[in-house]
């Protein structure tokens, strides 16, 4: 057994592909296929169901070897950050994948972090939750951003962990002009008639068609990814939207006053949080866990 074994089935597993798993590592997919093979045939059990053209399965007993192995990544992973820790000049790069709107906070504790690790290159990665999810959890992004609900909440999470950063309410979005910015809390009933446009993430959809679903479809002047494209349609007062305070507050429009935020009442509670992921299965380095500690602080400023 040796750790290039352990490597190359914790790989199949993420992927549930030894094609995936080959392409990734940069090697040949019959090099895989051998070497689990190999380690199969030392253990004396099957780990993973493996054929052509199917999903790579673990059995029971591969789900058992896989934990450890996991666990054992995680430990040489912390063996190279002891290592890396006698270097005066700790580099490396730290990617991060978010959800649009969120650029204001995360330049303000990039601003910070910089400072304490010049040498630490930073991407950054605007997509949907469920895009972020997958980024980190096949580890092309070492922490994310994403909007979660208690109710309106359909993506899988499994080998994900989220940590709640900040609680916020969805509201509605007006344009200044428009007669809703001076009526205060309004109630769904008094927006049936209003042209709606939303924003193409997985949370907002679902509370539009639970809208839609309690009192009737609203007119839909169009669904973007293009955040600037909702934001200007509102200011010019030719739609109104729904989104969470946390996201639209750092937004210009809103700052500048062209777009008025205004409560929704009588309808449902919904919990939406803004938080971090990350994969259970990837060790998360130091100036990581650093950068972590700085957003952190930013979001009780923000």
């Amino acid at each position: 057994m040796n750790i290039e074994q352990l490597l190359y089935i914790v790989e199949v597993d993420k992927h549930s592909s030894q094609s995936a798993a080959a392409q990734n590592l940069h090697v040949t997919q019959s090099t895989i296929s051998q070497s689990i093979t190999n380690l199969e045939n030392e253990l004396g059990i099957k780990i993973l169901n493996r054929s052509r053209g199917s999903r790579a399965v673990p059995t029971d007993e591969g789900r058992i070897i896989l934990q450890h192995a996991y666990r054992v990544l995680r430990h040489l992973e912390d063996i190279k950050e002891i290592a890396n820790a006698f270097y005066t000049t700790e580099s490396g790069e730290l990617k991060i994948s978010t959800m649009p709107g969120l650029m204001t906070i995360l330049v303000d504790s990039i601003a910070v972090f910089r400072h304490d690790y010049p040498h630490v290159n930073i991407e950054i990665d605007e997509k949907s939750s469920s895009s972020v999810i997958d980024a980190v959890r096949q580890c092309k992004a070492d922490i994310g951003l994403i909007t979660h609900s208690n109710v309106l909440f359909n993506i899988n999470m499994e080998g994900i962990a989220f940590e709640p950063l900040i609680q916020g309410k969805q509201k509605v979005y007006v344009s200044k002009d428009s007669p809703l910015a001076v009526l205060g809390p309004i109630t769904p009933e008094e927006l049936l008639d209003q042209t709606l446009v939303t924003y193409k993430g997985e949370l907002i959809q679902l509370f539009v068609q639970d809208f839609f679903n309690k009192y009737k479809p609203m007119k839909i002047m169009f669904t973007s990814n293009n955040m600037d494209g909702v934001l200007k349609a509102i200011s010019k007062n030719l739609a109104i939207t729904f989104a969470p305070d946390f996201i639209m507050k750092n937004m210009s429009p809103v700052i500048n006053g062209d777009i008025v935020p205004i409560d929704l009442v009588n309808y449902t509670d919904i919990n939406i949080s803004l938080g971090l992921v990350r994969s259970e299965n990837k060790h998360i380095t130091a100036f990581t866990s650093k950068f972590i500690h700085y957003l952190k602080s930013q979001m009780i400023k923000s």
